[in-house]
């Protein structure tokens, strides 16, 4: 139904009622009203750009398939409800991914000291497992459950009978007791 020059836009309600009666050009409209503050909301939030398009883009199907939901007043503030969780669960699962990656490349790095730990030391993983056998018992013991048993901190932690902190203190500490002793080693190293 075409606007007269002199009268209101239709509120947001009575576009998405249009909308549930099947007139997807009220979609439309409220997609072009709404888009621009959506974008920009989620611009302020989101730590990769290409986050913001896919977002508000299911965003606007979420708020399609759940108009019924919708009761009255501005759209804007729904919209922004629902990007937000969505952004904050596409945030969760890129922690978990990550983490994920981590733990695999902490794991490799091991596994690689671990193997090259029976062979003459020529490089950086030589030099690590060579550094692994200088470590205290308690800190191979920490080490091993943290890369061969994949245990987190709080794991750990109630293995050991140490608090959270003191593990992840200890577990900080023996990489830089590492990561000097490979320094220390490489320089000696005749190239």
């Amino acid at each position: 139904m075409p606007l007269s020059p002199d009268s209101e836009p239709p509120a947001d309600a009575q576009l998405a009622r249009r909308v549930e009666q099947g007139d997807d050009t009220a979609f439309r409209r409220l997609m072009e009203r709404h888009v621009q503050r959506l974008r920009s909301f989620l611009a302020l939030r989101a730590p990769v750009p290409d986050l913001i398009d896919e977002v508000a883009h299911d965003a606007f199907v979420f708020a399609y398939q759940n108009l019924g939901d919708f009761n009255e007043g501005s759209m804007q503030p729904w919209l922004r409800s629902i990007a937000h969780n969505l952004l904050r669960d596409r945030l969760k699962a890129y922690a978990r991914e990550s983490i994920k990656h981590e733990r695999y490349s902490e794991m490799v790095r091991w596994e690689m000291a671990l193997e090259a730990a029976d062979k003459p030391v020529s490089d950086e993983s030589d030099h690590l497992a060579a550094c692994i056998e200088k470590l205290r018992h308690h800190q191979r013991t920490v080490l091993d459950l943290r890369y061969e048993a994949q245990l987190s901190s709080e794991e750990i932690a109630k293995r050991t009978g140490r608090s959270t902190l003191a593990v992840r203190t200890l577990l900080m500490r023996v990489r830089q007791q590492l990561r000097k002793c490979i320094e220390s080693q490489l320089q000696q190293t005749p190239a």
